[in-house]
């Protein structure tokens, strides 16, 4: 069985991998355009939303990093700045989405949004649910890291359909492909597990099924009157939260 150092290098890769995938994902549809000058105008709530994201992801990796070189209280002090970027990427990501399904509900034509919007909302819940319950338990580190791991990987959604997207297309099997991709982390998790522990840990026995259904379900449920009800209310949640867009 390796040791806690060979452990703790583990988890510094497998976020670095998760960050490396995001900021490729957004390279195609964010920093791209920017740095050519290409990138639409915007609502100033959807770059807030998306640097703030960015933000999180590039303390992911460096949070566990510092675990590894024994940086503790460091890390403790960091979580605050944690807290904050995903406080402020919860309640912009959830202005956004309920904006867009707002419009996509007052359109007689369907849209992308009708369609994703209240499997964009799973990911957001099931990102705020477990990063919650790693705050809760960040005392024990074998739980908090692993529902860290669970809550980056729910959040990271929207890279993904960015990188499927470019390579195969803007097809229908992408979106629901996208948001499922994701949960490869979480499995390489408990394969990291199986080798150095002998087993998986129960976080990602139950944050990946957890995920899955979630993620799947209500993509499956939109068109459903149960899908509808919440799509209508994330609708009002653009109505009432639309003065922030």
């Amino acid at each position: 069985m390796a040791n806690n150092s060979n452990r703790h290098a583990d988890f510094v890769l497998l976020t670095l991998a998760m960050s490396a995938t995001v900021y490729l994902g957004f390279w195609f549809t964010y920093f791209g355009p920017i740095v050519a000058g290409a990138y639409p105008k915007s609502s100033p709530l959807v770059h807030l939303h998306g640097w703030t994201f960015f933000a999180w992801y590039l303390l992911l990796p460096l949070q566990a990093a510092l675990i590894r070189t024994k940086r503790v209280r460091l890390h403790r002090r960091l979580g605050y700045t944690s807290l904050a970027l995903a406080s402020v990427m919860f309640i912009s990501g959830l202005t956004v989405v309920g904006v867009q399904m707002r419009d996509a509900l007052a359109s007689a034509e369907p849209s992308f949004w009708s369609a994703a919007g209240p499997a964009i909302f799973a990911t957001l819940i099931l990102f705020a649910a477990f990063y919650s319950a790693a705050l809760v338990l960040r005392r024990n580190g074998a739980y908090h890291k692993r529902l860290i791991i669970v809550a980056s990987a729910a959040g990271m959604g929207a890279a993904a359909f960015r990188i499927l997207g470019v390579v195969f297309g803007q097809v229908m099997w992408v979106l629901p492909a996208s948001i499922l991709m994701t949960n490869l982390f979480i499995v390489a998790g408990m394969v990291l597990d199986q080798l150095r522990e002998g087993r998986i840990h129960r976080v990602y026995l139950i944050g990946l099924p957890a995920c899955v259904v979630m993620e799947l379900g209500l993509y499956l449920a939109t068109p459903t009157p149960a899908g509808q009800v919440i799509a209508r209310g994330l609708a009002w949640v653009g109505n009432t939260l639309g003065f922030l867009y």
